[in-house]
């Protein structure tokens, strides 16, 4: 079985990009790979954005289990808020070493 981490770095402004990996993300799980996905860099904005086009991408993940992580770090650093439903907000270093450690390709949009 595949293991991929959805890296997103991408921010709000990019939405082509965002919504892709976002349904990458949700193909990968369905065809069986284990996925987990990271908001990282300016995709930290992206939960915060609210913005109906990441919505659908967004609750398709959640209705299959998968629980976004948003880089605590760069929240805190930018002022956004440190809690976000549906979302994990955490410190990502060990998380993506644990991945890596763990085979996950890294996959980033």
């Amino acid at each position: 079985m595949a293991k991929i981490l959805v890296l997103i770095n991408s921010g709000p402004a990019e939405k082509l990009k965002v919504r892709s990996g976002l349904t990458f993300a949700r193909v990968a799980h369905d065809r069986g790979a284990e996925v987990r996905v990271i908001f990282f860099a300016d995709g930290v904005r992206v939960p915060l954005a609210q913005d109906p086009d990441f919505g659908e991408a967004l609750s398709a993940l959640s209705e299959r289990g998968i629980v976004p992580l948003v880089c605590r770090r760069i929240l805190e650093t930018t002022g956004g808020p440190l809690e976000l439903a549906g979302f994990e907000v955490t410190y990502i270093g060990a998380d993506l070493v644990e991945a890596v450690d763990e085979g996950f390709q890294v996959v980033s949009f």
